[in-house]
């Protein structure tokens, strides 16, 4: 499957994929009493206890007064839907403190600056030096003559060296106010988490290029929690976003402790 990414376009892609919102919560306020309970009594050990206090309401079976044994089982079971719950209220504050992070991007050739939760599918990300990434970019622009910019993708693979990434072919050489106004469409394929491989294709339409389809690998593009390095500037393309970046894709669903 491809996903198609018109790029500067403000319509064609908000409904068809996620915005940049991230969310790493296991629960809602609804769903987190019986979601943990079940969490909890899918253990071996918590169905045996449960069991074995059920027994003990019988007064036949067992002399044993039933608050013994409930007593401490409620009391483990507080305790643990308490530390799950303030860990997800953690998440939360987190992913709260992400999503609401201003960033630059570019609407109908202006910067301005928008809450990374609201960045969408082909919009233009402008990036500064030492800017966190909000989401996977392919590259259009940056600083350099060359085209190249440098990312530090600690956050990523775990190594301090700074990495090289350079804008398509097809972007050389359009002007600086040009690249504002940008239009094209990129040919992807669908949210993966591997962050060593993305096969692309870039076509951007006239004036800027007479439809040549243009290639792109993985170095053409920088990816969300990346940081842009000793690059004044560098622009790009959202084409994944939210949980659908391949970081997103890696991190999956917190598991229960």
């Amino acid at each position: 499957m491809k996903r198609y990414v018109y790029i500067n376009d403000n319509e064609s892609s908000h409904e068809l994929y996620c915005d940049n919102r991230i969310s790493n919560r296991k629960y809602t306020v609804l769903n987190f009493l019986p979601k943990n309970l079940w969490e909890q009594f899918s253990r071996f050990m918590n169905q045996y206890f449960l069991l074995i206090a059920c027994l003990q309401l019988w007064s036949l079976i067992t002399p044993v007064n039933p608050a013994s044994t409930w007593g401490p089982l409620i009391f483990i079971f507080a305790v643990s839907a308490s530390k799950e719950a303030w860990d997800d209220y953690n998440r939360y504050l987190s992913d709260k403190k992400a999503n609401e992070k201003l960033v630059w991007v570019v609407r109908q050739g202006i910067r301005k600056q928008i809450q990374a939760q609201d960045i969408h599918v082909g919009n233009i990300v402008w990036l500064r030096e030492n800017d966190e990434v909000p989401c996977d970019l392919v590259l259009i622009g940056t600083s350099d003559p060359q085209g190249l910019c440098y990312v530090e993708t600690a956050a990523l693979d775990g190594e301090t060296d700074l990495k090289t990434r350079v804008i398509p072919s097809a972007c050389m050489g359009i002007d600086f106010e040009l690249l504002h106004k940008i239009k094209g469409v990129i040919e992807c394929p669908n949210p993966d988490k591997d962050i060593t491989r993305f096969d692309a294709n870039l076509r951007l339409f006239p004036p800027f290029i007479d439809n040549d389809v243009c290639p792109l690998t993985i170095k053409n593009t920088i990816l969300q929690s990346c940081y842009l390095r000793n690059t004044e500037w560098a622009c790009g393309v959202a084409v994944y976003t939210g949980n659908e970046t391949k970081l997103g894709m890696s991190r999956g669903i917190p598991e229960p402790n």
